[in-house]
């Protein structure tokens, strides 16, 4: 009974909040590693992407489905523990003994698999050697490394090293048959489907850790009827690997040796993940100006210079006005979901600190994502805002390709909040001028005659809000 109630609640919790179709992904990655094609998997992903997420939720899928075998292992949770071999064994010793419809059976080869681990990791500990070589040979150990032992004394050392080399072979062939073994019965009551081990957060570990990680999962764990899924965000790791190495090793091209295949996970079904988030409550109408979701034409009245889209006008059948503004920053800024998640938190703080609909949501919404790039940018209003040079920075660091379309102009996200910046910079004649002058400056400009104030303390707000996490 406790095993259906849990079978249950796995099945309601796989992919319950699935907003960016992660399971077809997960089902298309399981069809393809079951053809053993791919034995090691390189999940690989920025920070923030989702991977936990979409691991997590595949493993809660496999398991409700008793289609196939899995593990997961979290690597950064590892990381204070030294050798990751003994933390993997454990893992799957203690995740695999439950599974499979033959307990007995199970339980038998976990416990042959663990003795072997054991002996393995004795085996192939880098102390081993050296102590051997100390305990049988004594000070002519040093000697040997200083160069000055006699030839008798380095054959021994030699056939020492031979010994303790066969006792490695040995206890990795043995452990790959163990776990071939407890694989195959595992296996066996899911027509034969292949084990899956998912490593996670490899990226946050100690690099040397997560090198030596990579290497026993590629010399010891490479058997039939196992696939492994490593989640990593690459360049990260990379980078870490290069911190070991030097700079100028070839790190990427290093990490390409433990994986037969890479995928990455997108945002591809971003629309879904805004329309749930971004709701109508925390989103004040816009001041002045309209953002079409869609192209309907010249319009019969008002907007003597209107406008018409170009080809990379963005639109949207899903999106109301409010969110395809969050998805044009989204995009112009490749901001991940988890970097989105704190970035909606902090808009929640206008609706607190200002009267409802007083602020300007697409003003405060630019501000919040360039205090997530960067909060020292973010400052009281100064004339920082007013240099050309860092327009050009922020558009080389951050392309906004897509424009938005308010029928008098289409203005990627920099170009409409510069609108803001400039109206902000002027003050008496010059600013009505701008309000008068046609154009999106106009509406802006007029709003922002209204309400200098309020505009500038939004910097503040904006500033405070980045100290929520």
């Amino acid at each position: 009974m406790k095993g259906s109630i849990r079978g249950k609640f796995m099945i309601e919790m796989a992919w319950s909040d699935d907003l960016l179709d992660r399971k077809e992904r997960a089902d298309f990655l399981s069809n393809y590693l079951d053809e053993d094609i791919c034995r090691v998997l390189n999940l690989d992903s920025p920070w923030g992407a989702g991977k936990t997420y979409f691991l997590t939720n595949w493993r809660f899928q496999l398991l409700s489905e008793k289609s196939r075998p899995v593990v997961y292992f979290n690597a950064w949770e590892n990381d204070f523990l030294g050798d990751p071999l003994l933390s993997l064994v454990s893992v799957i010793r203690d995740q695999l003994s439950i599974q499979g419809e033959k307990p007995n059976l199970v339980k038998k080869k976990v416990k042959d698999f663990t003795k072997r681990a054991g002996e393995l990791a004795v085996a192939i500990a880098p102390s081993v050697i050296k102590a051997a070589a100390k305990k049988h040979l004594g000070e002519d150990f040093l000697d040997i490394l200083d160069g000055e032992a006699t030839s008798e004394v380095a054959e021994k050392f030699v056939e020492k090293i031979l010994s303790k080399n066969q006792e490695a072979i040995s206890a990795v062939s043995h452990f790959k048959s163990s776990l071939g073994d407890l694989f195959s019965i595992v296996s066996s009551s899911n027509n034969g489907k292949p084990v899956y081990i998912f490593i996670d957060e490899l990226d946050r570990c100690r690099p040397t850790y997560a090198i030596e990680l990579l290497e026993r999962v590629k010399h010891f764990f490479a058997v039939d009827g196992c696939r492994f899924v490593i989640a990593t965000d690459t360049n990260q790791l990379a980078h870490s690997i290069c911190a070991v190495y030097g700079n100028g090793f070839a790190s990427k091209r290093y990490l390409k040796r433990f994986f037969d295949s890479t995928f990455k996970l997108d945002n591809t079904q971003l629309d879904n993940w805004i329309v749930t988030h971004v709701k109508d409550e925390i989103c004040p109408p816009f001041n002045n100006y309209k953002i079409f979701e869609r192209h309907i034409g010249k319009p019969s009245y008002g907007f003597s210079d209107f406008v018409e889209p170009i080809s990379t006008s963005l639109f949207s059948d899903k999106l109301n006005a409010h969110q395809l503004a969050f998805k044009a920053l989204v995009l112009a800024f490749d901001f991940q979901i988890r970097d989105l998640e704190a970035i909606l938190k902090r808009i929640h703080t206008f609706n607190g600190y200002f009267n409802k609909g007083t602020w300007d949501f697409f003003f405060c919404a630019y501000l919040l994502f360039l205090v997530h790039s960067d909060i020292s940018i973010v400052q009281s209003y100064s004339g920082i805002y007013e240099d050309e040079d860092f327009w050009k920075e922020l558009n080389a660091k951050y392309p906004a390709s897509e424009k938005l379309y308010t029928g008098v102009a289409n203005v990627s996200v920099h170009e409409l909040a510069r609108s803001y910046f400039r109206s902000l910079s002027l003050k008496g004649r010059n600013l009505t001028d701008l309000a008068n002058g046609g154009g999106i400056d106009s509406p802006v400009a007029l709003d922002v005659m209204r309400k200098t104030e309020l505009y500038i303390k939004c910097f503040d707000v904006a500033k405070l809000s980045a100290q929520l996490t």
